[in-house]
């Protein structure tokens, strides 16, 4: 994406880049909104290794 030319191209590109991304955030929202079997949702406050 750096390497486009001119420089609206690689505006063009990197707005599409955070459309998609965003698109793919909500998809994970709404996968898991109604609760899942991941892992790293079912972390306790305490477990170890998480983050303070």
């Amino acid at each position: 994406m750096a390497s486009l030319t001119p420089h609206n191209e690689r505006l063009k590109a990197f707005r599409v880049l955070i459309a998609v991304l965003a698109v793919a955030d909500e998809r994970r929202w709404n996968f898991c909104s109604d609760g899942c079997a991941h892992t790293w949702h079912q972390l306790s406050a305490d477990a170890p290794g998480k983050p303070a």
